[in-house]
């Protein structure tokens, strides 16, 4: 037996490594009219991922997932716009060695009001100095250890911010405390690379694939916090929000012209 908020329980009905160890990732998702949007990017970075944390991913286990990614979708009567997320997580007893390298997984779905939408307001936001990100072979998942994000989005809470910068350990700029980071100057548009520690994320990739098909002039090289203060423009995007636009760091202020032609770009792929 346990005690779960003075409640006592058995052990087997709340405990796990996710909640242990933080031993595992996760994975957020667009619905659209019943499908999942970017969906082999999506199945590539889990099947990616499982192989970085050593997880036994088979096709099999991936047609498992999306069917019942569907059918909690249906349970939920969520059949037009929605936000699933699936954890992902090591089965198994032990302490930080487990004693199995099966899957487990949690699949949670919630409504959303609208499809992507390009904002006339843009985000305020400012780097997070409190916390570095390290990089290195498990910087580029989604971890279920994201203590980092949190502390950063609460730190943007308080200060009024609708996004914060995350620095990695050289004081590069990597990525937003939600989402992946790009900047454009001179109408070279930039984004950091994996190396640099930023999350491998599916809408950077596919934006990454949408500008090189469209002859823009992309380079994926680090960002110093120089470099955004004298960019022309910034942009945040993931999977569930699309693009989001910066209009200020701190007192420096940006325009949107390049990236709104990105976004128009991308919801021709949809």
């Amino acid at each position: 037996m346990i005690c779960l908020n003075g409640n006592f329980i058995e052990s087997d009905n709340a405990i796990n490594r996710a909640l242990l160890f933080g031993d595992g990732f996760f994975e957020s998702m667009r619905i659209h009219k019943s499908e999942i949007l970017l969906e082999e990017f999506h199945l590539q970075r889990i099947k990616s991922s499982c192989e970085l944390l050593q997880l036994k991913c088979t096709e099999t286990f991936l047609q498992e997932l999306k069917s019942n990614i569907h059918q909690a979708l249906s349970a939920n009567n969520l059949n037009k716009l929605a936000r699933v997320r699936v954890n992902i997580y090591r089965g198994g007893g032990g302490l930080y060695a487990s004693t199995s390298d099966e899957i487990n997984y949690l699949i949670t779905a919630n409504e959303l009001v609208d499809f992507y939408q390009f904002s006339e307001q843009g985000l305020s936001i400012n780097i997070y100095n409190e916390q570095v990100k390290a990089a290195g072979k498990y910087s580029c998942i989604k971890s279920l250890s994201s203590q980092l994000y949190v502390m950063a989005s609460i730190y943007a809470q308080q200060n009024n911010l609708d996004e914060v910068i995350i620095l990695n350990h050289q004081q590069n700029c990597i990525e937003g405390n939600t989402s992946n980071l790009f900047s454009i100057s001179n109408n070279t548009i930039y984004t950091s690379p994996v190396s640099d520690g930023c999350v491998d994320g599916v809408f950077r990739n596919f934006l990454i694939s949408l500008l090189q098909k469209n002859n823009f002039n992309l380079k994926i090289q680090s960002i110093s916090q120089q470099d955004l203060l004298h960019a022309d423009e910034i942009f945040f995007c993931n999977a569930v929000r699309g693009i989001r636009w910066v209009n200020n760091l701190g007192n420096k202020t940006y325009t949107n012209q390049i990236t709104k032609t990105i976004f128009n770009l991308m919801i021709q792929e949809f």
